[in-house]
């Protein structure tokens, strides 16, 4: 049982988790699992009586309700299976359902630097996630890959954080939620050359894309939906390599470099249209690092 109480929240959940794993042969694992979640909201709240402080001046709010947040309570799906193909090669392929009511989210809005936590009355994230790996001798890879889908209806905490346009929209029509990214791929392959006992030479490259988090833009005729679109998709390449060197017994000194970004590729993670966003963030630049590490 989960209790949480407040100043402005009380409620209670039991929460159930049930997990099964079966082996039906040599290689091959099935997994699937239930859990219940009981997500308590954090204890910052603004009152309906600090939102009435505001009334008459520059810093007033045209919609002023303001009903408390409460905790998310979930339930979530899981199964999936993961399969040795060869010696070192695994791949594995998982699916997941979740269903919430009082979605939690949280944003930043207007020039507060406090995250300010909402809920919508439903929430619904679904998705699948594909794995492989492959590791022989010295070298390794592996891929992933994920779809998503991370949707809620009508704002029903905190409304006073949002338009009027936005909040009735929202009232009857599901929306994206603005962390959800639908497709996400990471790939990467190492080589290591031991050339003695702790002395070893490494090389890496690994990329990272996505079709990029949410944005509210202007294709829309009548109306801007909220999170109605996306920033641009994305990519960027990083590679490195390490030098291992045998000091003394059971003793080394690691010497690497890192090079970040290194196309240069300029992107944008975060729009500033975005639900909850008030600044646009973007993918860091071309770095070369360096590093020096001793081991004993």
């Amino acid at each position: 049982m989960k209790v949480f109480s407040s100043s402005f929240d009380a409620e209670n959940q039991f929460s159930p988790r049930a997990n099964l794993v079966y082996q039906p042969f040599d290689g091959t694992t099935l997994h699937a699992g239930y859990s219940r979640y009981f997500t308590p909201p954090p204890v910052e709240n603004v009152s309906s009586g600090t939102l009435s402080l505001f009334n008459g001046t520059s810093g007033a709010s045209a919609v002023t309700e303001d009903s408390p947040v409460k905790a998310e309570r979930a339930n979530y799906y899981d199964a999936g299976i993961t399969q040795t193909i060869l010696p070192g090669w695994n791949v594995g392929l998982d699916g997941y359902y979740k269903t919430a009511e009082n979605q939690l989210d949280d944003g930043l809005f207007g020039q507060t630097l406090i995250l300010s936590a909402f809920n919508y009355e439903r929430g619904r994230v679904y998705g699948l996630e594909f794995t492989t790996s492959y590791q022989t001798n010295g070298f390794s890879a592996y891929a992933n890959a994920a779809y998503s889908v991370a949707r809620g209806e009508n704002w029903d905490a905190a409304q006073f954080l949002f338009a009027q346009p936005d909040l009735a929209y929202v009232q009857n029509h599901w929306i994206d939620l603005d962390h959800d990214q639908t497709y996400s791929a990471t790939a990467g392959l190492s080589y290591r050359v031991k050339e003695a006992r702790q002395a070893s030479t490494m090389a890496y490259l690994d990329i990272v894309a996505g079709s990029g988090l949410r944005s509210t833009g202007t294709s829309t005729v009548v109306y801007n939906i909220p999170n109605g679109e996306t920033v641009p998709d994305y990519y960027e390449i990083n590679i490195g390599a390490e030098q291992s060197f045998r000091v003394a017994n059971k003793q080394s000194l690691k010497v690497r470099l890192d090079v970040v970004n290194v196309t240069d590729n300029i992107y944008e993670l975060r729009s500033p249209t975005g639900v909850g966003v008030n600044a646009a963030q973007y993918g860091m630049r071309r770095g070369v690092f360096g590093s020096l590490s001793y081991e004993f």
